[in-house]
């Protein structure tokens, strides 16, 4: 059995890449089963609207190319939006819970709970939900009023906020004292940060590409009248699995930004290092290996 891995520690980039799929490899039944639970209900609703918007998308398409009235290409525009609008509110409930999720059961690991069960990482995660909300729309707010100037500012925002999540779960802070705690951490890091979230990004992107190959394939067949066994059922199902998958693999870029926030507060903090010389002499001490970053 792999010893367990020491969540709190300097780590270069190449590292926190490594130690992110391994963490995941290590932990995928109990990580995912975690998801699927916790996370796997709203998808699974979202990806109904998926369905119902490529549907009616498509069905709007067809109007268009054939039309019979504008009373209903205008009927298929407002369905389309109103399956839009039902689509991004669930996506964003399953990202939230796929992110308190992911960073519980991180805090759970790093307590030396080798046995975590979806129940007990819910127990935990439904501690966080109305403040989760809460913080999701003042970072969005925060995030959009930032990008309107010259979109810069708010990528530079987004990026430093990413830590957020993390910072209000394992150290339970307020909202002013969790931006604050977010900008502290990430400075003189913030380019090792956004490089890890595009590497991450890029490689959760390509995996969620096969999740949407099916829905991909439906929605091409039905545009291009491709068989006659193509339905509304099968268009669902298809977008049911886009939009779970899209969570699962999510926990990627999670996963690392869980590392890079223990990575940012052992270079700040040091209290890592400093509870292993506390337990120095005791059994199972975890060796620490202090790497400066290069990146």
């Amino acid at each position: 059995m792999k010893p367990p891995i020491v969540l709190q520690q300097e780590r270069d980039f190449g590292q926190k890449i490594n130690v992110t799929v391994e963490f995941i490899i290590q932990n995928f039944k109990p990580l995912m089963l975690s998801l699927l639970y916790i996370a796997g209900p709203p998808a699974l609703i979202g990806g109904f609207f998926m369905g119902a918007y490529q549907s009616n998308m498509i069905t709007l398409q067809q109007r268009i190319l054939k039309p019979e009235s504008g009373d209903s290409a205008l009927a298929g525009i407002y369905s389309m939006g109103s399956s839009m609008l039902l689509l991004a509110l669930f996506l964003g409930a399953a990202g939230l819970a796929a992110t308190l999720t992911v960073n519980a059961y991180l805090i759970e690991y790093e307590k030396g709970n080798r046995s975590i069960t979806p129940e007990t990482i819910w127990s935990r995660v439904k501690e966080y939900i109305g403040k989760g909300i809460g913080f999701s729309i003042v970072m969005v707010a925060f995030v959009v009023v930032a990008t309107m100037f010259f979109i810069i500012p708010g990528i530079y925002v987004g990026i430093v906020l990413s830590l957020m999540y993390m910072v209000m779960m394992r150290e339970n802070l307020g909202l002013e004292a969790t931006f604050r705690r977010c900008f502290y951490l990430i400075n003189d890091k913030w380019w090792s940060t956004f490089g890890l979230l595009i590497i991450m990004g890029i490689i959760s992107g390509i995996l969620g590409y096969v999740f949407q190959i099916p829905s991909m394939i439906i929605t091409f067949s039905s545009i291009l009248q491709i068989g006659d066994g193509i339905n509304d059922f099968w268009t669902t199902v298809s977008g049911v699995i886009a939009t779970v998958g899209s969570v699962l693999v999510r926990s990627l870029v999670l996963v690392a930004i869980g590392f890079q926030y223990y990575n940012l507060v052992e270079r700040r903090d040091g209290s890592g290092i400093l509870g292993a010389i506390d337990d120095i002499g005791k059994n199972d001490t975890p060796r620490i290996d202090r790497r400066e970053e290069e990146f």
